[in-house]
């Protein structure tokens, strides 16, 4: 999968977990901070990769880049898997479903990520600034979660 369209997608994500807020403000206290933990730790990770993908825009065969770019997609499917598996009890079937379905877009493919080398700055900048706008909807999220 490219990135770009990697960044798409969990920017998606986040903005579906973003609109069940009132839904997830039912959970009870101990799941609510456990997703709002979550949620922190996705908005850190969204950073980093965001960090990662920065690198790669000015130096496109940065190795150690690369490598931090697809670790930090990967620990963000378990962070997300997580907290869908909080979730399990909370939600109807659709919007579950609609979740695991997203989650499963999200799971690297046989030949793994893909690092488009030759992509034009623009591209480069929206996928940047998706995981960015990615890492506020989760911010937000804890952060509502907590108040």
């Amino acid at each position: 999968m490219r990135v770009p369209d990697y960044s798409k997608r969990i920017l998606a994500l986040a903005e579906v977990l973003h609109r069940w807020i009132g839904q997830l403000m039912k959970l009870d206290g101990v799941r609510r901070e456990k997703v709002a933990l979550y949620a922190e730790e996705i908005a850190a990770t969204l950073a980093r990769a965001a960090e990662a993908h920065h690198l790669l825009e000015a130096e496109p065969v940065n190795g150690p880049a690369q490598r931090a770019l697809v670790r930090e997609f990967g620990r963000l499917s378990g962070y997300l898997e997580t907290i869908v598996g909080v979730l399990q009890r909370h939600l109807d079937g659709r919007k579950l479903a609609g979740v695991k379905r997203r989650l499963e877009q999200l799971r690297p493919s046989e030949t793994g990520m893909v690092y488009p080398v030759m992509l034009p700055a623009n591209r480069h900048h929206a996928a940047v600034d998706r995981l960015t706008a990615a890492e506020g909807y989760f911010r937000a999220l804890a952060d509502a979660l907590r108040a």
